[in-house]
């Protein structure tokens, strides 16, 4: 089943299931400045096991930070719901996974919407980064910061992220996690949220917050004592992978 597989690419991708599974799709987002990429991995995975997989790329995003700063929260949201109501028209159960950012569209989504499941990775509640609360004023007088360049495992690099952040869309995640906070107590979906202990993205007890804040009363948390913000990348994907598998498993769905 390995033939042919793309790692590294900014498309959007769709892959139909097979079997007894092809009527559970999984819906992927995403984070901040990143790109489909990130679920090339974990999808190939999920799809070998007969899953619908279909990863989204967010508007502005994998093309260039300049298309990235002519966009919002909204459009994010958006798509993602665009999307969302597009894949339920043929597939009977929906379970939502969101990387980063994503796992701030995927709740927001499950405040609206009822999926039959949603997976959170690293999302953000409180970010790590200094340049955030100064967004607001710099993004009068810079348009953009240049990301540190680390010395990033060849695997962390498949995420395709952008090598500088637009200020103002870093003002914009600032609205969105807010919205985000208020929704948390409407959401009734089971959920799945794990964080890594090495994220220096975002805080540690973010996890723990959605943890306590979301209203579904089948919940589980689950932190990875040597995984950095790229989870999905990271040094404990396989078993991140199979944590994932176990909570889909468990849902009940619409047959």
């Amino acid at each position: 089943m390995g033939e042919n597989r793309v790692y590294r690419s900014t498309e959007p991708f769709s892959f139909k299931g097979l079997g007894s599974k092809s009527q559970i799709a999984l819906l992927m987002v995403h984070g901040f400045t990143g790109s489909p990429s990130e679920f090339r991995r974990v999808g190939y995975f999920l799809h070998d096991q007969g899953y619908t997989v279909q990863a989204v790329r967010l508007p502005g995003h994998g093309t260039s930070p300049e298309e990235m700063r002519r966009t919002e929260w909204t459009d994010w949201y958006g798509h993602v719901r665009d999307q969302y109501d597009e894949l339920a028209a043929v597939c009977k159960n929906i379970v939502v996974i969101g990387h980063s950012m994503g796992g701030l569209l995927t709740f927001m989504l499950a405040a609206e919407r009822r999926p039959a499941g949603i997976i959170s990775l690293a999302a953000p509640i409180y970010l790590a980064t200094r340049h955030a609360s100064w967004a607001v004023l710099l993004q009068y007088m810079l348009h953009y910061v240049e990301k540190k360049s680390k010395n990033i495992p060849t695997l962390l690099n498949e995420s395709c992220a952008y090598t500088k952040t637009p200020i103002r869309s870093v003002v914009s995640l600032l609205r969105l996690i807010k919205r985000v906070r208020k929704l948390l107590p409407k959401i009734a979906a089971p959920v799945w949220i794990g964080q890594g202990n090495q994220d220096a993205v975002v805080r540690h007890h973010s996890a723990e917050f959605l943890y306590q804040k979301v209203g579904s009363s089948v919940k589980e948390l689950h932190y990875y004592p040597r995984s950095s913000h790229g989870m999905l990348l990271d040094l404990e994907r396989e078993q991140i992978y199979e944590d994932i598998t176990s909570f889909i498993e468990s849902l009940q769905f619409e047959q």
